[in-house]
């Protein structure tokens, strides 16, 4: 039987808990399974498998790079200096992992952590925004600039779907806009991050909440191909 050289697995937390990421990564690496490098993918995480060894895991900002890129070189030997490696990126965080003990910490100061963290609140409340006036307002201004809010009421079936997709990614990001809000005013106390976060009671929240996106996100692509059909002239 072939040995398997890459272990994939569905990843239990939402972006925006760094700390049940770091646990859960924390935990997979004491079973024996190592995230490989760039072994982030959408909601999947890739590892290699191997001897059960100890590591830690830890997330840090990553909005002063461009989109889909790591971190520069000096920030990667700085940290490797103090025995981190960088490993993946995950949205607004970089990944970084250390298997030695004795490792200094990436990030020391609370308050500069809550910096960066209302930095990246900041993100999402703008993507927020974004949301509402693409999606809700606009397309209401357009409807009733040339009065057809009645098609509203005329074709329900057309507008639930989007209009559903936009409140639940709305309701989706308000909740990242409030856990970061309460993580930033923990840092802000001076109390640090906590690295050993039990992250097994939100997976099944965050299971149901990647397939109520996955179902939304299908419907709305089915919809759109279904208009396109029935809509092009032949």
């Amino acid at each position: 039987m072939k040995e398997k050289t890459r272990i994939r697995k569905l990843i239990p937390c939402a972006v925006y808990d760094v700390e049940a990421m770091e646990s859960w990564l924390r935990d997979q690496a004491a079973q024996g399974c190592l995230l490989e490098e760039d072994g982030i993918f959408g909601p999947w995480a890739y590892f290699v498998p191997g001897p059960a060894r100890p590591a830690a895991y830890r997330l840090t900002s990553s909005l002063s790079s461009p989109e889909f890129t790591g971190p520069d070189e000096e920030a990667r030997d700085l940290s490797a200096a103090y025995g981190w490696e960088y490993l993946a990126r995950r949205k607004e965080f970089y990944i970084y992992r250390a298997v030695s003990p004795d490792v200094r910490e990436l990030d020391t100061d609370p308050q500069i952590q809550a910096l960066i963290l209302r930095a990246v609140r900041r993100r999402t409340i703008g993507s927020i925004a974004t949301l509402l006036v693409m999606g809700i307002c606009y397309p209401l201004f357009l409807l009733a600039k040339d009065g057809q809010l009645g098609l509203l009421v005329q074709y329900p079936w057309y507008w639930m779907i989007p209009f559903a997709c936009v409140v639940w990614f709305l309701s989706l990001s308000f909740a990242s806009s409030r856990h970061y809000q309460r993580l930033g005013r923990h840092l802000q106390e001076g109390r640090p991050l906590d690295h050993q976060k039990t992250w097994r009671p939100q997976a099944r929240r965050h299971l149901v909440c990647s397939l109520v996106s996955a179902l939304l996100t299908g419907l709305l692509v089915v919809q759109l191909v279904l208009v396109l059909v029935f809509t092009t002239p032949f």
